[in-house]
C-alpha cells in the first residue's frame, strides 16, 4: 500500500457503481451459474457485455450493453496489502444492473437529461445529446439524473421497466 499523500475534508458526492438512490432498481437476470469476469477482469461502474457462452462478462463488446457493473462485493483482496481498486478480479461473480439510480464517473461532462453512451471497448461512459453516439460508443438507454464535471461522480437512471 503506498504511503497516503492528501487528505479529503468533504466525503465525495457518490461512489462510482454505487446505488445513488432507493428508487426501483432492476438488474440483468444471469443464468444458473450467475455472471463471472472473464479474461482481465471487469471495471465496476461500466458498462459491460455478457459474452457468448453466458455467463463471461467483459467491458467491450457491441451493440447496445448488457448491463452497468454495479458495486456488490467487489472489495475483494487478492495479495496481502493491495491497494483497492475497481476491478473484479477473472472468475469472480459481477452484477449487472439493468435499471435504477447509479453513481457513475463519465469521461465528458454531463448534464441532466442526457444520453449515456457505452465506449466499446471498455464499456467507459460518455455523455451527450439523444441519437448522436460519440465515435467508437453505443447507446445505453441509460439518462444523465445529476450531471457534474467530467470525471467527478454523477447519477446515471436506467429504465425500471422491460423494454
Amino acid at each position: 500500500m503506498s504511503f497516503p499523500n492528501s487528505v479529503n475534508y468533504n466525503w465525495p458526492a457518490g461512489f462510482p457503481g454505487a446505488w445513488a438512490t432507493d428508487n426501483p432498481r432492476r438488474f440483468v437476470v444471469p443464468g444458473p451459474n450467475g455472471f463471472r469476469a472473464g479474461a482481465g477482469g471487469v471495471a465496476v461502474a461500466a458498462f459491460a457485455w455478457v459474452q457468448a457462452d453466458g455467463a463471461s462478462v467483459l467491458n467491450a463488446g457491441a451493440n447496445a450493453p448488457s448491463g452497468l457493473v454495479c458495486r456488490a462485493q467487489q472489495g475483494v483482496l487478492t495479495q496481502y496489502l493491495q491497494d483497492a481498486g475497481l476491478t473484479v478480479p477473472e472468475g469472480f461473480g459481477v452484477a449487472l444492473a439493468a435499471g435504477g439510480d447509479v453513481f457513475v464517473l463519465s469521461t465528458t461532462a454531463a448534464s441532466i437529461g442526457q444520453a449515456v453512451y457505452a465506449s466499446t471497448t471498455d464499456g467507459t461512459i460518455q455523455t451527450g445529446t439523444a441519437g448522436t453516439p460519440p465515435a467508437g460508443t453505443v447507446e445505453t438507454g441509460w439518462v444523465v439524473a445529476r450531471g457534474g464535471a467530467a470525471g467527478l461522480p454523477i447519477i446515471i437512471t436506467g429504465p425500471t421497466g422491460a423494454a
